[in-house]
């Protein structure tokens, strides 16, 4: 038989070579007719008839020969066979689906989808719709991100009754278009897909999740509910809670919300939300219990520096709950933090007064006496209680607030300071008034001093060793004030006190000169209550440019001015803040011309004191800043003794400005120069402290810092400056199935990788445990996609210690915006939310993704 077919091949082809076709089609035949699969006589016959022009006889076995080269898969010599021959003849549906699952097998993700979608509409014309659901399947894998064809396949999967393939279909074709913001066709999706498995959590999330986005909160905690009892997963946790409480049903909203807490302590403001709703429903109590129970859990977790703002941020809000103003008193008492205690006692007692709680109110007022004697609001206090409170706690609260007194007696007392003491008849009152004039100059020293200033302490302790010469050897109070002063009266006589020259003068005179100090001096005992005050504001802010803002709208609230302007830093710098106060109805003017202030004064010759006054008719520039007269002081630096900028007070019309006044704007000057310093050291050791010690990279507390600095020098450099954040995968997922030891290793090894790659001007934060940022200077969006591109395949190189083939790295690129008018306070915060936002649109995208964010 085999000699037979060799002959018939040989005669094939001699015929072939004397061009003597059909003779070569009957010997090529014959060897077919022997040895069916012959490659060779297939390849010639088909090459022959196709010669012959016999289309339809060569695709025979064109088609016979694409079949075996299929089963062998030799996808190159398939692919010539069928694009050279069988391209333009129909073929059979189930010859297509090979080929396409060959293409698909080799990466040729296009032609196997146009394979794919031809065999589909032939099954389907066929009426075999098993077949047709596999091609849609196969289809739906080579374009994962193609919403249409999971539809698609979902469709004709639940037509069939393959709930479990349908349901996968419509759950991922929703996740597409959710992340489209085609919110009703995910909405659309999701709902098949529970409706087909009720059951199934994965579905249930997810339509919850669309279900609270599209504002149907009720709804979301509905589907959710029924796995509650069991499902302790922190996500689904985080969407059950958010869904109770957006719904107001409260109750449920805390129980689940604890859970989440203890998981996730760095969730806490959600507790805060949670608190804020009770409020907002008249819960007051169940606010003012989660409020004591939630300062516990945070100090557990280490976070109590973060509760005061959040406690600040409820009792600005809810200045009428008496519940919680208790609340937030009692949690600053435990925290020992004075300032905010005190404050909150203050709310605590105007809050008693009004709600006719006597007892409680004299208990505010008890401990307000004890932290701050001298806060002249206390006998305000006292009077509110007369006649309401057993007068003996009120003398006994009015004895140990006497060092302070009221206005009233303050003025007397510094009025009979500059009397003649023998033109009393009443020789024991006059004392005790003189004795008052010179306890109202000791607290004046005193305040002095805890503020570090020094130079107007010595002013006071001169007056009163003019007023009272010798008072030191008698008087320890006063003896170690001059020693902590490192001050002294001088040996030579006493010069002469200015109750002789008073008394030297005409009767009349002597009464005109008396009521003017009568009223510089509350004017004093005022201003030196406003600068302990606003020292105690300057302090709890956290950056310079709040404690500026803070400080101006306290300036121009007290000298009850038209504005208050601030700016800070030498002339021309760069890093020059600035800050106003515009009273109600008076349009901001700039901070341009906030900075010229410093020039502006310059220019001009301080008083005695320092201050520079400023007329519209000397000056014409004010007018500009819509002012007729104006006060102004240059800040110094009292330990470089460098110009640190200027504070400026106005008025819309014109006004003699008192010498008390300048005094307060040097001290508050003074305590504002020391303040910023503070702050930008406390924001420097904060940036110092925070590397991670795994890393080596910076930590999440420096990640704001570095976001502001830099910004700062792109917007004065007026160069591109963008960041990429690469996030691993189900990093969440991964912590809780292999640990933090191994996670944390493996994100060591991927920041030594990964850092080798960037410049050296690049940052690089750690920015939660299983995602990192690269802060990119002088870098446009593109460039940083490219890089964030390369580092993802930097970082598919390193393989973590628990072996997982299916890692994946996600990465957002985002360039900050370049709009001059924004702060850069705002521009960074904005950043930041872009850049959560493509987190978001990561983990909606099912991940292993590189998103780039457009830039407003």
């Amino acid at each position: 038989m085999a000699s037979e077919a060799n002959k018939n091949l040989e005669r094939a082809r001699r015929s072939l070579e004397r061009n003597k076709l059909r003779e070569a089609v009957a010997a090529y035949q014959a060897v077919l007719e022997e040895m069916p699969s012959h490659q060779e006589s297939l390849q010639a016959l088909a090459d022959i008839y196709t010669r012959l022009n016999e289309p339809a006889r060569a695709a025979q076995y064109y088609t016979v020969q694409f079949d075996r080269l299929l089963e062998t898969g030799d996808l190159a010599k398939a692919s010539a066979v069928f694009g050279r021959f069988l391209r333009q003849i129909p073929q059979p549906p189930d010859r297509l689906m090979r080929y396409a699952a060959l293409l698909q097998k080799h990466g040729r993700a296009s032609e196997a989808t146009e394979q794919f979608s031809a065999a589909a509409e032939l099954f389907l014309h066929q009426h075999r719709e098993i077949e047709a659901v596999a091609c849609y399947e196969s289809l739906a894998a080579l374009d994962p991100e193609n919403a249409a064809r999971h539809i698609t396949l979902a469709q004709l999967a639940e037509k069939l009754g393959h709930s479990d393939l349908a349901a996968r279909a419509y759950l991922r074709a929703g996740q597409l278009t959710s992340a489209a913001s085609a919110l009703d066709e995910a909405l659309e999706c999701f709902g098949r897909a529970h409706r087909l498995l009720p059951a199934d959590r994965t579905g249930a999330l997810l339509f919850a999740e669309a279900k609270l986005r599209k504002g149907d909160s009720a709804g979301a905690a509905a589907l959710l509910e029924p796995f509650a009892p069991s499902d302790k997963d922190p996500a689904f946790l985080a969407l059950y809670g958010e869904s109770l409480l957006r719904s107001g049903q409260l109750d449920g909203a805390r129980a689940v919300l604890e859970a989440y807490f203890k998981i996730k302590p760095e969730s806490f403001p959600k507790i805060f939300e949670l608190i804020s709703a009770y409020l907002q429903a008249g819960q007051d109590a169940k606010a003012a219990a989660l409020l004591r129970q939630g300062k516990d859990w945070m100090r557990a977790a280490r976070k109590e520096i973060e509760l005061p703002s959040f406690m600040d941020k409820l009792a600005a809000s809810f200045p009428a709950s008496l519940p919680l103003a208790e609340s937030v008193a009692r949690n600053y008492e435990e925290l020992n933090r004075e300032t905010q205690y005190f404050d909150a006692l203050v709310r605590l007692f105007d809050l008693y007064l009004v709600a006719g709680k006597m007892n409680e109110a004299c208990e505010a007022l008890d401990r307000l006496v004890d932290i701050d004697p001298y806060d002249y609001r206390n006998q305000e206090r006292i009077a509110q209680l007369e006649g309401k409170v057993d007068p003996t706690f009120l003398h006994n609260v009015q004895s140990r607030a006497a060092k302070v007194a009221t206005a009233a007696a303050r003025t007397q007392s510094f009025g009979a300071a500059g009397r003649d003491l023998g033109s009393s008849t009443d020789a024991g009152s006059e004392e005790a008034r003189t004795q008052h004039a010179l306890e109202d100059l000791i607290v004046q020293v005193e305040i002095f001093l805890q503020y570090s200033l020094q130079t107007k302490a010595v002013e006071r302790l001169t007056r009163i060793a003019e007023l009272f010469p010798g008072e030191e050897e008698t008087n320890e109070r006063l003896r170690a004030l001059y020693e902590r002063a490192n001050w002294w009266p001088k040996g030579a006589p006493a010069k002469p006190a200015p109750k002789a020259a008073i008394s030297a003068a005409p009767p009349a005179l002597a009464n005109e000169s008396a009521t003017p100090q009568v009223t510089a001096a509350a004017d004093t005992h005022r201003d030196l209550a406003a600068i302990a005050e606003i020292n105690r504001l300057m302090y709890r802010q956290s950056t310079p440019r709040e404690v500026l803002a803070a400080t101006a709208a306290e300036i121009g609230k007290h000298l009850r001015a038209t504005r208050c302007l601030i700016a800070t830093g030498g002339m021309g710098e760069s890093t020059q803040l600035t800050a106003e106060y515009s009273a109600p109805g008076i349009p901001p003017a700039g901070a341009a011309r906030v900075a010229s202030i410093a020039d502006l004064l310059s220019k001009a010759p301080p008083d005695a004191l320092g201050g520079i006054e400023l007329s519209s008719a000397a000056v014409p520039a004010i007018t500009g800043l819509g002012l007729e007269s104006a006060l102004g002081i240059l800040l110094t630096d009292k330990e470089t003794q460098a110009s640190a900028g200027a504070l400026l007070v106005g008025d819309a019309i014109a006004r003699k400005w008192k010498p008390n006044e300048s005094f307060f704007l040097q001290a508050v000057g003074d305590q504002l120069v020391l303040s910023v310093n503070h702050t930008r050291l406390r924001s420097l050791v904060r940036s110092l402290a925070v590397t991670d010690e795994r890393t080596g990279l910076l930590g999440r507390g420096a990640y704001i810092d570095c976001l502001l600095a830099e910004t700062n020098r792109a917007r004065s450099q007026r160069t591109p400056l963008s960041l990429a954040v690469l996030q691993i995968d189900r990093g969440p997922d991964l912590l809780r199935e292999n640990g933090d030891a191994a996670v944390d290793q493996y994100v060591e090894q991927l920041a030594r990788t990964l850092s080798s790659a960037i410049r050296q001007t690049d940052i690089a934060v750690k920015y939660t445990a299983w995602s990192l940022v690269f802060i990119l200077p002088d870098t446009p969006l593109e460039n940083a996609r490219s890089l964030a591109d390369k580092l993802r395949q930097l970082a598919a190189t390193v393989r973590p210690s628990w072996g997982a083939q299916d890692l994946a790295i996600s990465a957002v690129v985002a360039e900050a915006s370049s709009r001059q008018a924004d702060e850069t306070e705002d521009r960074v915060t904005e950043w930041m939310n872009r850049a959560e936002a493509g987190l978001d649109e990561v983990r909606q995208r099912g991940g292993n993704a590189l998103v780039s964010l457009a830039t407003p």
